[in-house]
Formats: C-alpha cells, sequence, structure tokens
C-alpha cells in the first residue's frame, strides 16, 4: 500500500505516492493550500484535486493510502484554521491514517531524510525546524515579516531599500546597489520610489527584490555581502535556538540542511554561515529529497516503517528521473 505526501505552500502545492519499496507511483502540482490566501473552502478544493490527481496516476484509490503526511503551510501557526485542515483531509481520504503538520517539517524530512538534525526555510519567509535522536521537534523563527522572518528574501529586499534610501540622501556613500535599484526600478528620480509604494507593500513583491542583492555582491558591492553575513548570522540563531531545544549527543556533528531562494545566492549566505556554525559543532549539508518526497517518506517513518539508505537512494533516482 503507498504512502502520500503533501508539501503545501502559498504558492505551489505539491503532491506524491511512493511504495515501501521506494518507487514514485505518482505526482501532481496544484495550486497554493494557505487558508489565509485562499480560504478553508479553497484549500478543501486545492488538496482534494491533488489527491485525485495522484491516486488517478497510481490508478488507486484514496482508501489504499497507507498513511499520509501533509505539510500545510501556517499549520499551527493559527489554531482556529487545525479543525478546518483536519475536516477537509478527513472528509478527502475518508480515514483518520494520517498526520498534520507545518510544511517546514516535510522540508526537514526530505533534507535530511527524516534524520536528526535542523533544517533551515529561507524564502519569502524565514524559518527553522529540527528534530533529535529521541524523536522530539522543535521550530524557531517564522514570526512573519511584520517583526520576523530575519534573513527571508523579504528581509533582504527591505533592507535592500533601507540601504538605498540613505545612499540616496547621503546617509551613506552610493554603492553599486544604489544603481541597480534605481535601473531594475526604473526611478526617474530617488523619490519616485515613494510612488511605488502600493507595490511595495505586497510580500511578494518586496521578497523579489532579493535578487538585486545578489546582483549587487556579483559587482562586488560590500554593502550586500554584509546582508548577506548578517542574514548568515540570523540563520545560525535559529540553528542555535534549535539545538538548545533539543538533546543531540554532546560528541555528534549535527547536521545542518537548507532549502529556499535565498541559499540559491551560494557561498555569499553559505560560507559566513558554516562559520557561525562551527562553534555549534554543527555543519552544513546538501538537502538529498525535495520537500513532498520527504513527506512520502516521513509517513513511511510515521506508520512505524523503517528508512535505509538503500531506499532514499533509491527515491533519489527516482526524483532526478523526474527533473
Amino acid at each position: 500500500m503507498p504512502f502520500l505526501g503533501v508539501d503545501g505552500g502559498g504558492t505551489k502545492t505539491a503532491f506524491a505516492l511512493i511504495s515501501k519499496e521506494g518507487d514514485l507511483l505518482a505526482s501532481a502540482v496544484m495550486g497554493p493550500s494557505h487558508p489565509d490566501q485562499i480560504g478553508m473552502d479553497g484549500v478543501h478544493q486545492t488538496l482534494q484535486a491533488g489527491v485525485a490527481a495522484v491516486c488517478s496516476q497510481a490508478g488507486i484509490s484514496t482508501s489504499a493510502i497507507s498513511f499520509s503526511f501533509w505539510g500545510l503551510p501556517g499549520f499551527g501557526e493559527n489554531l482556529d484554521h487545525i479543525p478546518g485542515f483536519e475536516r477537509a483531509v478527513a472528509d478527502i481520504l475518508q480515514h483518520n491514517n494520517f498526520r498534520l503538520g507545518n510544511d517546514v517539517e516535510a522540508g526537514w524530512a526530505g533534507s535530511l531524510a527524516c534524520r536528526p538534525g535542523v533544517h533551515l526555510v529561507a524564502g519569502t519567509g524565514a524559518i527553522g525546524f529540527g528534530a533529535d535522536h529521541k524523536g522530539n521537534t522543535a521550530r524557531c523563527s517564522g514570526w512573519s515579516e511584520l517583526f520576523g522572518d530575519e534573513g527571508s528574501a523579504y528581509w533582504l529586499g527591505r533592507h535592500l531599500l533601507g540601504l538605498f534610501s540613505k545612499q540616496s540622501d547621503g546617509r551613506l556613500p552610493k554603492s553599486p546597489l544604489y544603481h541597480i535599484v534605481k535601473q531594475k526600478l526604473g526611478l526617474e528620480r530617488d523619490l519616485d520610489l515613494l510612488a511605488r509604494m502600493d507595490l511595495l507593500s505586497k510580500r511578494d513583491e518586496v521578497a523579489g527584490l532579493a535578487v538585486l542583492v545578489y546582483e549587487a555582491a556579483e559587482q562586488g558591492d560590500e554593502n550586500a555581502a554584509a546582508l548577506y553575513r548578517e542574514a548568515a548570522f540570523e540563520h545560525s540563531l535559529t540553528v542555535k535556538s534549535i539545538i538548545q531545544q533539543l538533546e543531540f549527543p554532546p560528541d555528534e556533528l549535527i547536521s545542518v540542511s537548507y532549502s529556499g531562494g535565498v541559499f540559491k545566492s551560494g557561498d555569499y549566505v553559505l560560507a559566513p554561515l558554516r562559520e557561525y556554525l562551527n562553534p555549534l559543532n554543527a555543519a552544513l549539508v546538501q538537502p538529498k529529497l525535495s520537500p513532498v518526497t520527504g513527506a512520502c517518506l516521513y509517513a513511511m517513518v510515521l506508520a512505524g516503517n523503517s528508512v535505509d539508505d538503500q531506499l532514499v537512494e533509491r527515491l533519489q533516482a527516482a526524483e532526478k528521473g523526474l527533473a
């Protein structure tokens, strides 16, 4: 009997079915599944469509699903949403062999193949999740862009605009960053930025400016490089907090994986992060599997199955076949 994994999000929601042997049986991608964006009825429709798609591909009914893990955006943050999520999933599956969790758990399960360690997410927002050998779990950050999400793409974009304003009026000397922002945003006058605030008040628009930080860093802008170093420090604080909340063996090197667009900037953020992690007896590792495959794997583990390296390698090969 197959295992279902779901990786929800504010942009898209991924679904996959795997066998106990590690065969990828079906996969599908649907739209967003965050209730703050589309309401709980919209979430139900998205989840139902995704499950129907993978079950159709695999030629099974929902009753054949052995167990499932659903990584859902914002799960656990607004308690009012939990009953709605539970009703939707129970209605779709028509059984209770499932567990709901935050989508960051799917990221951890995939990147570390359900092994002990810490997973960092730095996309539009930022959050961390970890698990130890005893099965204890902990999260840190993810407090929203208003007063948190340090080191995220939104955070980088907001700080970029702050540096632009300081360079514009002479509080800081102009650097490549200033000229890149002015050109990319098509500003004839620097103050024209204020007329764009309707656009820049949108979370995704501000987060999209993070790519300009990368462009500036590529041109040797020390301000941009410093922003990445500060982002790395913030991520190290997240790792430190999670380690302190959990019980890792004192003599064991703790694996720290990562995902999200910010980390695509490479060593601008990864190199300083490695340095900050050294005193914590922690080291960066590349993600093993995608979040949705991780959700499938987590479903297997939650159902009482063991996961070995051969199974993980088989899933890795299956993912490469889809690329």
